[in-house]
């Protein structure tokens, strides 16, 4: 479980005082009554709160904490990749400071009270903002390692978008499909377009023409990949549907199934991600996968290496991002396997 330090603020919220009267009883001082006293040590007790911490936060020393920066908890992506980051903290001492909600704000706010000794951040598609605060951070000295959509003069961990997609195009190529839909997220994000420009590389590698492919586009949830369907269906149906994240491709087969098409007799279908339920849906899904819970424990490594003075060999790592076959492109279940691109297991840019 995510070890989440206790800030001053939040016990201040949780017994309904200041920020300052906190800061009193912490500091023994006696202009503060007797019962709230008792309200302010019965939070603290409650959430676990650690003074020490907060204290050499304010003196200037180190706080073993790291600030995980991320635009939602709630996505299954983010599991396994706090899961990757908590276990490393824990085994090497350090706390995690997650924060989600409005988190370039919060960044802002972690940074002025000197609450952390450094960041892990998701690099989103808000460039602009985003590298307002890697400026800040660099003048100020914190280490950071950005997750996803490299930036060349920062340290970053990614996956091999290019590589993924690039090996599912192959693998269509292998069944012969000559109908095919690929079935995009985001216009803004970085990894959709990744992932469309390894699909047309690997097709083109194969002798296929990259400009047949069908372009479609989605936002990455459930139900744009079914949304898009009636459209996809009435300019012909294809033959195979590559969606750049599974979400996408699980709202095809929900509308495949409602519509009486069959997967994979009448339509193959694959996904990117390999999340959880990828396995567990029938037919179960062809997909790439993300190596998410080896980048949450790589990121905090390096971040560690970094707080800790010493230099990164590697700043820029790229993950390689397997491809893992089962039933939804056609696949027998007794042949469906992992089949991995020729790629070292880690590849330094």
């Amino acid at each position: 479980m995510t070890r989440q330090i206790i800030t001053i603020e939040e016990v201040a919220r949780h017994c309904g005082v200041s920020r300052a009267t906190v800061s009193r009883v912490l500091n023994k001082e006696p202009r503060v009554k007797p019962s709230t006293i008792a309200r302010v040590e019965k939070a603290i007790q409650e959430l676990g709160y650690n003074p020490n911490s907060h204290a050499r936060a304010l003196s200037g020393g180190a706080t073993k904490t790291v600030a995980v920066l991320l635009p939602g908890t709630w996505r299954d992506y983010y599991n396994p990749l706090l899961k990757g980051m908590d276990e490393v903290s824990g085994r090497r001492g350090y706390y995690l400071l997650i924060r989600s909600y409005n988190y370039l704000s919060e960044a802002q706010r972690i940074l002025q009270e000197k609450r952390v000794d450094g960041f892990i951040i998701r690099n989103m598609d808000q460039p602009e903002e985003h590298k307002k605060l890697f400026r800040k951070l660099e003048q100020q000295g914190i280490p950071f390692i950005l997750i996803g959509n490299p930036l060349p003069q920062y340290p970053s961990i990614h996956i091999d978008n290019v590589g993924g997609a690039r090996a599912m195009a192959h693998h269509f190529c292998h069944h012969g499909f000559k109908q095919i839909v690929f079935l995009a997220g985001p216009e803004t994000n970085i990894d959709s377009n990744d992932r469309y420009y390894g699909f047309r590389l690997g097709l083109a590698e194969c002798g296929f023409d990259p400009d047949r492919v069908r372009f479609v586009r989605g936002d990455y949830s459930i139900e744009s990949g079914a949304a898009v369907m009636p459209e996809i269906i009435a300019s012909g149906k294809p033959e195979a549907i590559f969606a750049a994240n599974d979400r996408m491709a699980l709202g095809i087969l929900q509308y495949c199934r409602n519509q009486g098409i069959r997967i994979p007799d009448d339509l193959s279908l694959a996904g990117f991600d390999d999340t959880f339920f990828s396995q567990y849906i029938h037919p179960s899904l062809t997909t790439v996968r993300q190596p998410i819970l080896e980048m949450g424990s790589l990121a905090m490594e390096k971040l560690i290496q970094l707080i800790e003075g010493h230099p990164l060999a590697s700043p820029h790592v790229i993950l390689p991002a397997p491809l893992i076959v089962r039933e939804s492109c056609g696949c027998k279940p007794d042949s469906a396997r992992q089949m991995v691109d020729v790629l070292p297991e880690e590849r330094l840019e």
